[in-house]
């Protein structure tokens, strides 16, 4: 009697270590870490097309193009007069209307051109994409992921904005901050 006792009580912790696994595995998989370490692991084998899988290149390229307006809108001069504002505002308009379009035509291009940046990538910076990536602050609220990647080299941060697509089951990235993506093409592109 004592002995069944023993191999229920053995069965049970084996039964709750594997659900409490399973569980852990299951949270992983579907944590905007992974689609980070996906992202990692497509550049280190470079498949691209899994590394474009977590990317929503229309929705980054209209959060860009809309934290640039607003860069424009602070540069305003404090002196300008009224028809200065007004042309401002309406090539700001105009800019908002038209560029969508723009990238809607030039998508390929836009891609090929990320293609081949990352294709160029050395071992080295593809090992520091994946340390940032497994070192990244992660503020996860519901559909929403704030996070923080830091290049372990200088320190820089690069902070992207995640959101969980469900038909798709994966985490994608919508947004990358306006300052930190124009210091880095700044950098990259002298």
């Amino acid at each position: 009697m004592r002995r069944k006792a023993l191999i229920l009580a053995l069965a049970a912790m084996v039964l709750g270590a594997a659900l409490l696994a399973g569980g852990l595995y299951w949270r992983w998989y579907h944590s905007p870490r992974y689609a980070l370490q996906q992202m990692a692991l497509a550049l280190k084998t470079r498949n691209l097309d899994n590394f474009f899988k977590y990317l929503v290149l229309k929705e980054i390229f209209n959060n860009f193009l809309e934290a640039s307006s607003k860069d424009l809108e602070s540069e305003d001069k404090p002196g300008a007069n009224e028809w200065d504002r007004m042309t401002r505002r309406l090539g700001r308009n105009f800019a908002r209307s038209l560029l969508p379009k723009v990238f809607d035509t030039f998508e390929t291009q836009i891609r090929g051109a990320m293609e081949k940046y990352l294709l160029n990538l050395d071992n080295s910076q593809i090992m520091a994409i994946a340390a940032a990536v497994t070192v990244a602050q992660i503020d996860t609220r519901v559909d929403e992921a704030q996070v923080t990647l830091t290049n372990p080299k200088t320190g820089e941060l690069i902070r992207l904005q995640m959101r969980r697509h469900v038909e798709r089951d994966r985490w994608q990235v919508v947004s990358v901050n306006y300052q930190d993506l124009k210091r880095f093409l700044q950098r990259e592109f002298r």
